[in-house]
C-alpha cells in the first residue's frame, strides 16, 4: 500500500507520552499524597495541585514515552506518513517543553498543534487522517460525529468505554493494511 501524502493524527499525553506515570510519581513520592487524579487526565481541570504541576517545566520534561509509541510512530513516519500531535497540553510550561520533549526521545512528528479540550475537532478535520488515537473518550465522541475514525488508547481511567469504542491496548495494534 503507498502510504505517501497519508496523515494520522495522535494525542500526546496518554498516547505518545506517559502522563499517567508521571502524575502518579508526583503525587506519590514528591506530595506524599493519593489522590484521585482521573479528572486531571479527562478535563480541563483546574484542580489547584493538577494546575501547579501542569505549570511546573521539569514535570514535562521527566515524562518518559510509551515503549510502543518511540517505535511505532517512528515506523509510520518512516513510512512516508505524516504524524500529527494535536494536543490538549495548554500551559505555557507544557506548550514550551513539547518540542523538545519530542526532540529529546527522537519521536519523529510534524509540529504538534495545540487546542484546548473539546475543540481538537477542526484541527483534526483540517488534518484530513486516516484515523486518530486518543485517550480521552469525549474528543473521540466529538470525531466521531464529525466523520473522523477513532482509536481509544485504553487506560485505567477510561475503561467505562471500553466496550462501547474501538480499543487499543498499543498503537502496535493497529494494522494499517487493514484501513
Amino acid at each position: 500500500m503507498n502510504y505517501k501524502n497519508k496523515s494520522i493524527v495522535l494525542d500526546l499525553d496518554g498516547v505518545i507520552a506517559d502522563i499517567d506515570t508521571g502524575i502518579s510519581d508526583y503525587l506519590h513520592y514528591a506530595c506524599g499524597v493519593d489522590v484521585d487524579y482521573k479528572d486531571w487526565l479527562m478535563t480541563d481541570t483546574q484542580d489547584e495541585e493538577a494546575l501547579k504541576l501542569f505549570s511546573n517545566a521539569l514535570f514535562w520534561k521527566n515524562l518518559k514515552p510509551f515503549e510502543d509509541a518511540f517505535f511505532q510512530v517512528n515506523y509510520w513516519f518512516n513510512l512516508g506518513i505524516d504524524v500529527h500531535v494535536v494536543t490538549a497540553r495548554r500551559r505555557p510550561a507544557a506548550v514550551a517543553e513539547t518540542i523538545p520533549w519530542l526532540d529529546k526521545w527522537n519521536i519523529s512528528t510534524t509540529v504538534p498543534h495545540f487546542s484546548k479540550f473539546g475543540e481538537k475537532v477542526d484541527i483534526i478535520k483540517s488534518l484530513n487522517p486516516m484515523f486518530v488515537v486518543e485517550d480521552n473518550p469525549s474528543e473521540i465522541e466529538i470525531l466521531e460525529d464529525a466523520g473522523i475514525k477513532c482509536f481509544l488508547k485504553n487506560a485505567w481511567y477510561n475503561t467505562g468505554y471500553w466496550k462501547q469504542m474501538d480499543g487499543i491496548n498499543s498503537l502496535l495494534d493497529i494494522d494499517l493494511e487493514n484501513m
